[in-house]
């Protein structure tokens, strides 16, 4: 899926979505997120480059895999986070999107730990500590 489609896609669900609102706000909510989920499919299938791309990043530099672990699974959090954030708001729920939003930055600083405790080794090292 090209970024035209999806731009086409998401506009004409828009369009449409704006029309529904008035007579049937649920159907509106409803063709809004499965147009979302349409949409995040279609990009999920172009993973498996960016899996290429970063498995030969990793080959040549010598990062430790555990890095690009944490890098990919923090990655992660933040397009679901921001992807249920959104649909809450769409939906009305502000104070609902907030909490998502911050369950996801809690997330991500929890999958992060290892990484701040090997920057603290390495500092304390060169500190000569």
């Amino acid at each position: 899926m090209n970024i035209l489609s999806i731009s086409v896609l998401a506009v004409v669900t828009v369009i449409i979505c704006v029309m529904l609102k008035p007579k049937n706000a649920e159907i509106s909510v409803m063709l809004g997120i499965s147009c979302s989920v349409i949409i995040l499919i279609g990009v999920l299938t172009q993973v498996s480059a960016i899996v290429t791309t970063i498995n030969q990043i990793i080959a040549s530099s010598g990062i430790s895999v555990d890095y690009i672990v944490i890098l990919l699974k923090s990655i992660g959090i933040c397009l679901v986070t921001e992807f249920a954030v959104n649909t809450c708001k769409d939906s009305g729920s502000q104070s609902l999107a907030s909490n998502v939003s911050l369950a996801g930055k809690i997330m991500v600083t929890v999958t992060a730990l290892p990484l701040y405790s090997d920057i603290l080794k390495t500092v304390l090292s060169l500190a000569g500590n």
